[in-house]
């Protein structure tokens, strides 16, 4: 049994894989041609400068892409431009796409930013050809998009906040120092050293310190009991305290290091939390608000919005229809899965009703009737992102407020004893300040942001990218995975399930048929296309292609009439899927499938024995739903199928109890998102449920789910071990404190220490490899 699920390394992108007679070495065609390609160019140093491996390649470069939004952009430029790319992962993938760049004529320079995912381009006017270079990089697995709109990074701004704050703590210290080495106060710098530490504390309150004051109290304001509020307390009690103290001339009784050196370690943290969540959130392009303008029967292109029904409009081969619509042209092909889950393209006539959603597969653009407003239309509701509300971890918010109200009370209670016992302030006062201090809860501050990163990072090694930075704490309560089928259980696109027969053509037959299919939308021939590249067959000099709707491609080329579609079309008295012929002699019988995804039912048997229930909601027919559930062992009770995008939201909300973890690839799986308790999705190249998603996850298999469930129970194991050190700690140090005995000094010390001890606990835990 072992053998039988032996895995490999891909060569190129390093995505374990199974392999196959056919493709023992590469997880997918895409990867086998861009490593090909690469070899080809003499590009090898690319491998040595991996860091961890790329994505998977996929399709992607063998998809048709319109890059007439690039053409408008390059025109209107003056010789430069900013990019958004998808595929960006390392500093070989900057290495190969300036590479790439240099080769270019016309090319002047290059920035390439992979944390971002962003390229700055210029180049020379009329020389340099700007679609050109975005096809290549495509070919290499990259693809450009629009620069985003996105708001400049939160990581910039707190990378600013924690420079100055690291600045004043080691200059705090400097002049702080002194006294703990015995300075006396009537030394003649003593005045001076007194109020640098006075100004620099103020400094790192106000500059570090506003960074916690300000979330605390947003949060205050939502009814949230957010991490930041008992950072905020320690701070303010230490800073009034010292102000109080130094203005009184007790010197003895001052916290300015503490203030600032604590300051550092929580914004140094917090940095480290959100530049892991940035890292993850460029790696694919992002989502498109609509669909593209389209173009009305009177010539003018309007945008999508304000289509009225009536109007006549056309839409463009491999653009979504955007709005319920009738068909205007004879007929037309068009793609069903991006909204319904079919897999398979559908042939429709002049006069049917083509529903939001789906897409000109046709070789030509289309025009039809719109029969309703862009605001009515299934595919706004499924694009629209829903707006994420305050993000609430009840556990967390209970911790805190037991928490805060035990500090609080022991600090109350030693002020007022030491008060009444001794009739002196300044002793009650320190015992108030010490306790909130030295209590003050650096493993949540540090130790716990910190958690989470490793965990995301380690995902992230894995091909699963997280994007919900609250996404930890809610996957512990994950007991049933709902799963889409086209796309998510299976791969996106068809699989050819006989590709021995492609090798059995002579060369100038294959040279015909990626000809053939070169310019093609509809699923079969991306399909052959697909394979066809990966062996780098060149196209022949293509005749005229045309589209019989409903049967299939035909050209006339060398004297002879070449056709790929169905059996009786193609060539009548044979067999299959789909022939490939000439003059009505077959020359190859193609078969096509979904193909799950390579541990499919072996990933799903581990999570259903791991305690987790199983389900496939799909809108594709029901009779492939069974078929799927009977080969991956899964019971039928628990697959539902021909579910529209309301059905499917409204079975998720059925099954929900805050528990589910719903997976899904296509537009109809959106709404099912907003019902689900966590969504995630294959990284693909549509970028619609990627801004929704909580992950995504790349490559062929679903290890990721199990990896990913795995992962969070070992962050939450060693997060309850670094809870336990911080309460012991605590526990110690309010004794200390109610005794009377915390001084600044040991006060500075404990702080950073247990701040280390905690961070050595989460690095030791994740030392350990999950289990499950």
């Amino acid at each position: 049994m072992q053998a039988a699920i032996e895995q490999r390394v891909c060569i190129h992108c390093g995505t374990p894989f199974r392999p196959t007679a056919h493709r023992p070495d590469f997880c997918c065609t895409g990867c086998q041609f861009v490593h090909d390609l690469i070899a080809r160019n003499g590009l090898g140093q690319f491998y040595d400068l991996q860091e961890g491996g790329v994505p998977p390649v996929q399709s992607l470069v063998f998809q048709k892409r319109d890059y007439g939004w690039l053409e408008e952009l390059a025109r209107d430029s003056t010789g430069t431009l900013k990019l958004d790319v998808q595929g960006l992962s390392c500093i070989g993938c900057a290495w190969l796409i300036e590479k790439l760049f240099s080769r270019q004529p016309g090319a002047l320079a290059i920035h390439v930013d992979p944390t971002l995912g962003q390229l700055a381009l210029r180049w020379q006017p009329g020389v340099f050809e700007v679609v050109a270079f975005a096809r290549e990089l495509q070919s290499f697995g990259y693809l450009v998009g629009p620069p985003g709109k996105s708001a400049a990074p939160a990581s910039r701004a707190l990378t600013l906040r924690l420079g100055l704050c690291a600045a004043l703590a080691l200059n705090t210290m400097l002049f702080t120092l002194p006294r703990y080495l015995g300075m006396s106060s009537d030394f003649e710098f003593a005045p001076l050293f007194q109020r640098l530490t006075l100004i620099l504390g103020t400094l790192s309150f106000l500059i570090g310190g506003s960074y916690f004051f300000i979330r605390t109290w947003r949060s205050l304001r939502q009814g949230v009991l957010h991490i930041d509020l008992p950072i905020s307390l320690g701070l303010l009690a230490a800073y009034a305290g010292s102000v109080f103290a130094w203005t009184r001339g007790a010197h003895g009784f001052v916290y300015f290091d503490f203030v600032s050196t604590f300051t550092f370690l929580m914004l140094a943290g917090r940095w480290l939390q959100q530049k892991a969540v940035e890292r993850n959130r460029h790696q694919l392009l992002a989502a498109q608000a609509e669909p593209p303008p389209v173009r009305l029967a009177s010539g003018e292109q309007v945008p999508v919005v304000r289509l009225a029904p009536g109007d006549v409009f056309s839409v463009a081969p491999g653009q979504v229809v955007p709005v319920l619509a009738r068909l205007c042209s004879e007929g037309a092909t068009l793609g069903m899965e991006w909204i319904s889950g079919e897999g398979e393209a559908a042939s429709a006539r002049r006069g049917r009703l083509v529903p939001a959603g789906a897409m000109n597969c046709s070789p030509s653009a289309i025009e039809l009737e719109a029969r309703e407003p862009w605001a009515d239309s299934l595919l706004a509701k499924l694009l629209r992102i829903t707006p994420a509300g305050a993000a609430r971890d009840p556990g967390l918010e209970r911790f805190l407020r037991a928490y805060i109200g035990v500090v609080l009370g022991l600090a109350a209670a030693g002020f007022c004893g030491w008060w009444v016992a001794t009739g002196a302030l300044l002793p009650a006062l320190q015992v108030l300040i010490s306790v909130l201090v030295v209590s003050c809860p650096c493993a949540s501050g540090v130790a716990l942001p910190l958690c989470r990163d490793l965990a995301t990072s380690r995902m992230r090694q894995l091909g699963v990218f997280i994007r919900d930075g609250e996404l930890w704490a809610k996957l512990d309560r994950v007991r049933k995975i709902l799963f889409d089928k086209t796309g998510t259980l299976t791969l996106e696109a068809l699989s050819l399930l006989n590709p021995g027969v492609l090798r059995l053509l002579r060369t100038e037959e294959r040279a015909t048929l990626l000809a053939m299919v070169q310019d093609s939308l509809h699923p079969v021939s991306g399909c052959l296309r697909e394979q066809l590249l990966a062996e780098h067959v060149e196209p022949a000099s293509a005749g005229l292609v045309s589209e019989s709707v409903g049967f299939g491609l035909e050209m006339e080329q060398d004297g002879g009439t070449w056709r790929l579609g169905r059996a009786e079309w193609a060539a009548p008295g044979t067999d299959g899927d789909c022939i490939f012929s000439r003059d009505g002699e077959p020359l190859a019988a193609f078969r096509f499938g979904e193909e799950a995804r390579d541990d499919a039912r072996e990933e799903l048997a581990t999570l259903r024995a791991s305690g987790c229930e199983v389900f496939i909601l799909s809108g594709d027919r029901r009779a492939k739903v069974d078929a799927m559930a009977d080969r991956l062992h899964l019971p039928r009770e628990h697959c539902f199928g021909e579910l529209s995008p309301e059905e499917k939201a409204g079975r998720v909300r059925q099954i929900d109890a805050r528990d589910t973890l719903y997976l899904g690839d296509g537009a109809n799986d959106s709404l099912a998102f907003d019902a689900a308790w966590i969504s995630g999705t294959p990284a693909i190249d549509r970028g619609l449920l990627e801004q929704k998603a909580g992950f995504y996850f790349l490559g062929r298999g679903l290890n990721g789910v199990r990896v990913l469930l795995a992962t969070a129970a070992l962050r939450r194991r060693t997060a309850l071990a670094v809870v336990a050190f911080a309460l012991t700690y605590n526990t110690v140090a309010v004794v200390l404190c109610l005794a009377g005995r915390m001084s600044p000094l040991l006060a500075a010390i404990l702080m950073p220490a247990s701040s280390l001890v905690s961070l050595a606990i989460v690095f030791a835990g994740f030392r350990r490899r999950p289990t499950g």
